[in-house]
């Protein structure tokens, strides 16, 4: 039994267990031998401060000519400082570079000399590190917690932007959105001109290559190989997303020790084992995101063609919830789509695979628009209302002709005949109770 090689939920330390993003690393790296800020911009749960970790890795410092003493990396966590005060915050950078300094077997006196101020220290000490040719990067994770901290003041910011002018100073700031928008409500932290200085990396999702890429490089660390269908299996789960990629696979790897071999049934136990773990995560991104961005995830079809919304499915985009391609914009992953077709959403209404907007009286199924007349909409509607329920025949009728109801048998089965076949390869979600009326359900439920 080989120990199972994804079991990361939270940031990877180890160098080795760490995939992919070789271009971000190289782009990052190269930035800041310039003595360059660095913003690195993504959602919750892309992989941001593993990223940090990676980049101060000895091995990869060497790979990318940071090592010292010609550079240093001061790694800080900036959780919980988010009510901390000017002091507090500036005496976490001098704590940084004094570890820095002591893990690169530097001089740390001039870092430890008592001075009259956190800033005259770190100023002090930079200047001497300056002199001998030693350019420092402060790697700060979680920085929108400093920006929306309101004991730190443009001053404060503005200071740090005066380390950077007068010394080989460089930024390298983790947050879940641009520093542009973590600003005070009142805009008041924008008149330092710190945050002018920055160089935008966003971190999204891996490319197809590379979620396999770390599939097979997780799964060689275990002397495995998956067939086909296994890779497949997980890869429609998780998407291209890193964090999904390990918690599928994981639970992937769980199931294959203990199939013999793998088949629909593995599939299934694979898809809801995956998806209770991943379901919380689902409902926090939803619940973070506007009326507006839940409204265009929902009816994503409808949405990639309405010019008012393309500012939500940017942002969706930029949330790593779906992919575009060719042939326009798609979900991450089914399981993301699952959940999805879950939400109650304003003036929509979402059952089994169709997804009908009430307000523009369109009906689509999976990506596409099913062309529908007025009295099919309506029968459709009706059905979805009560979807799994059998409707009878007088309530359809009342419910699609209403004033112009008349008791005729015949007129509601060539209007469900039609609508069957408008729904094409779907028309059989509509079942026929012989005797009681219709229902919406899959075939055979």
């Amino acid at each position: 039994m080989a120990d199972n090689p994804f079991f990361h939920r939270g940031p990877i330390r180890d160098a080795a267990y760490f995939c992919g993003r070789q271009q971000e690393t190289q782009q990052i790296s190269g930035l800041l031998r310039t003595s360059q800020s660095v913003s690195v911009v993504g959602p919750r749960r892309i992989g941001k401060t593993s990223l940090l970790y990676h980049l101060a890795a000895p091995a990869v410092r060497a790979a990318n000519r940071m090592l010292a003493p010609q550079y240093v990396m001061a790694s800080i966590d900036a959780q919980g400082a988010g009510q901390s005060s000017t002091n507090e915050v500036l005496a976490m950078f001098v704590d940084a570079l004094r570890d820095a300094l002591s893990q690169c077997q530097l001089d740390t006196r001039t870092a430890d000399r008592a001075h009259s101020t956190e800033y005259h220290s770190l100023d002090v000490t930079l200047k001497w590190l300056s002199q001998r040719g030693t350019a420092v990067a402060f790697l700060v994770d979680e920085f929108e917690l400093l920006a929306a901290n309101h004991n730190l003041d443009p001053t404060f910011f503005s200071g740090l932007r005066g380390l950077a002018s007068r010394y080989s100073v460089s930024y390298l700031a983790a947050s879940h959105r641009p520093l542009i928008s973590l600003v005070y409500a009142d805009g008041s932290v924008l008149s330092s001109p710190f945050f002018n200085i920055f160089v935008t990396v966003p971190l999204g999702m891996l490319d197809d290559q590379g979620a396999r890429n770390l599939l097979d490089t997780l799964l060689s660390k275990a002397q495995v190989r998956w067939p086909e269908p296994v890779l497949q299996s997980v890869l429609d789960l998780a998407g291209p997303h890193p964090f999904f990629l390990q918690m599928a696979a994981y639970h992937a790897f769980e199931l294959m020790q203990s199939t013999a071999r793998w088949n629909e049934q593995a599939t299934m136990q694979l898809k809801e084992l995956f998806y209770a773990e991943a379901q919380p995560h689902y409902q926090y991104a939803w619940r973070n995101l506007t009326d507006e961005e839940q409204h265009a995830l929902a009816n994503l079809a409808i949405s990639q063609s309405d010019p008012t919304a393309l500012e939500a499915l940017r942002q969706l985009q930029q949330q790593c919830l779906i992919l575009r391609s060719d042939s326009g914009y798609r979900y991450v992953s089914s399981s993301l789509q699952r959940f999805v077709r879950t939400q109650s959403v304003e003036h929509l209404l979402q059952a089994g695979p169709f997804v009908i907007d009430f307000r523009q009286r369109i009906v689509t199924d999976e990506h596409e628009i099913i062309p529908l007349t007025r009295t099919q909409f309506d029968l459709l509607a009706c059905l979805a209302l009560h979807q799994g329920h059998v409707v009878t025949a007088q309530e359809l009728e009342r419910s699609v002709w209403r004033d112009q109801y008349v008791e005729d048998p015949e007129r509601l089965k060539a209007a469900i005949k039609h609508l069957r076949r408008a729904l094409g390869a779907r028309g059989d979600w509509v079942v026929n109770e012989r005797g009681v009326g219709y229902a919406l359900r899959a075939k055979g439920a």
